[in-house]
């Protein structure tokens, strides 16, 4: 069960205020091209990417930089639900505002800062200003609201950058009795090697696991299969593709591991909603996303 609070958007920027009520397991929209600043007002989530997984809870800042692969689910079958904020920026809106602002950097410093962040009380209240100041200007629809919104981040993301260069990222769940730490290891061998066509025994047997266990304990982990982590990581490796070079479908297939021309098509819609031909036609940016992303 679960209540949307508010949603407002100006042009680039959302805000999306939900309370979950129960455990909840994110189940789509696995990257996307937006920017997420998310603040956990009650309860824990679970956060797993960079191949690592991230507890965050009551007063956390989660930065998830563009395109970021990442899952977001219940810390464990006895949640009882939590109650969030998320800013979301979308990636050509972050660099219109690198342009207007270019001592800011800020697409670098997501890069460079996608983590979990406990917030000290002050830096809890200046997000918390801003949502209720974002919801007012949307709500009041006064003159040139849309900019007086843009501005408001834009200075919240001043402060921000200047707060969590004084912080340190929330440190990954540490091994307990090997299950992070097999998962961990497989997570990095998969997205490094990708594009090879490894099968579950051939993975199986290079960390010394049984393939049903290894499959179990990969996808209670990080809420993935080891297929579909795979295929995010081609998937990924195929936007690159795209967007940066002239290669044809023929040669991106090959290279990011597909047998087949259909079966690349095939997973690429799955994940970006158009074809690899559309994606590249349509300026290599990605289909808007279906807000409530749901995370």
């Amino acid at each position: 069960m679960e209540k949307i609070t508010c949603y407002d958007k100006v042009d680039g920027i959302s805000l999306e205020h939900m309370v979950r009520y129960g455990k909840f397991d994110m189940r789509v929209k696995h990257f996307h091209n937006e920017y997420e600043i998310f603040y956990i007002l009650e309860g824990e989530r679970l956060f797993f990417f960079n191949n690592r997984n991230f507890v965050a809870g009551k007063g956390d800042l989660i930065l998830i930089d563009s395109n970021l692969i990442h899952m977001t689910k219940s810390v464990s079958d006895e949640d009882t639900g939590h109650n969030r904020i998320i800013l979301y920026v979308t990636r050509e809106k972050m660099q219109a505002i690198d342009k207007t602002y270019p001592a800011l950097q800020l697409v670098r410093f997501f890069h460079q800062h996608s983590g979990v962040f406990h917030l000290t009380p002050q830096q809890q209240d200046n997000f918390i200003e801003l949502y209720y100041l974002f919801r007012s200007e949307c709500k009041q629809k006064k003159r040139a609201y849309k900019q007086a919104v843009e501005l408001a981040v834009v200075s919240y993301f001043l402060h921000l950058t200047r707060d969590l260069d004084k912080l340190s990222p929330e440190n990954p769940q540490l091994p307990r009795d090997g299950k992070y730490k097999h998962v961990y290891e497989i997570a990095d061998y998969l997205s490094q090697n990708c594009e090879q066509n490894l099968s579950l025994d051939e993975i199986a047997e290079q960390f010394y696991l049984s393939k049903y266990y290894m499959c179990r304990l990969f996808k209670e982990v990080t809420g993935y299969s080891i297929s579909e982590y795979i295929n995010i990581h081609r998937i990924q490796k195929a936007r690159h593709y795209l967007e940066n070079t002239d290669l044809s479908i023929s040669e991106i297939t090959g290279l990011i591991g597909y047998g087949s021309m259909t079966h690349f098509e095939k997973n690429f819609k799955t994940y970006m909603n158009v074809s690899p031909l559309k994606y590249r036609k349509s300026g290599n940016l990605l289909v808007p996303s279906d807000h409530p992303i749901n995370p």
